[in-house]
């Protein structure tokens, strides 16, 4: 691949906030083999199938981007405890709950997984953060992700659960308090103890 299809490609990634699907590589007349070189030579990162994403992309822009077209989302599993820096998972989606029956039509750019709550259940935790670039978003707090990390193992793997609540523990800031009057609301409060029991 010489340097002019290498950047051709690049300005493909640009125009999308730093992804980019196999289709429209395609669409610029450029061949997708070229992504599998990209891919090995660390550039470019694959995603799933079909979908790329540049290894520098600013995550914090992404979950202003994803927010921005998820009306009344909340930043919520995997993304949240992934921005609290309580697992080193980094989920390839960003994850927003939305309230249930609520209708989106999901962005391309960046890629989105939807969790449906209602009630208690889309409101507990609820807060608003400021990131470094000045933009406010929402997203549940530190308690509430753990409680949803909890709820949802095994789905999002018992292992990350285990080792979100061990950061958690071994957190300053962590509110027990808060914590377990989450999971009371939440439902989980007895499955809660029996992690908490082995780890306090």
């Amino acid at each position: 691949m010489n340097l002019e299809t290498k950047n051709r490609i690049l300005y493909v990634f640009q125009e999308h906030s730093g992804y980019a699907w196999t289709k429209d590589i395609r669409a610029k007349g450029i061949h997708h083999k070229y992504l599998q070189e990209l891919v090995e030579e660390g550039i470019i990162i694959r995603i799933r199938h079909g979908l790329y994403s540049l290894p520098e992309i600013e995550s914090y822009n992404s979950l202003h981007e994803a927010l921005l077209v998820v009306p009344d989302g909340i930043i919520c599993m995997g993304t949240a405890l992934s921005y609290y820096g309580l697992t080193s998972w980094n989920p390839p989606d960003i994850h927003i709950a939305i309230p249930h029956g609520k209708k989106i039509v999901l962005p391309a750019y960046p890629p989105v997984k939807l969790y449906y709550f209602t009630g208690v259940f889309f409101e507990t935790g609820r807060t608003t953060i400021t990131l470094d670039s000045g933009q406010q978003i929402s997203i549940y707090d530190k308690e509430r992700t753990i409680c949803d990390s909890v709820r949802y193992r095994n789905k999002i793997g018992i292992d990350i659960t285990k080792e979100a609540l061990g950061e958690y523990v071994r957190s300053k800031d962590k509110n027990l308090n808060t914590l377990y009057d989450y999971a009371s609301r939440l439902r989980i409060r007895s499955v809660l103890n029996q992690y908490l029991d082995v780890l306090l």
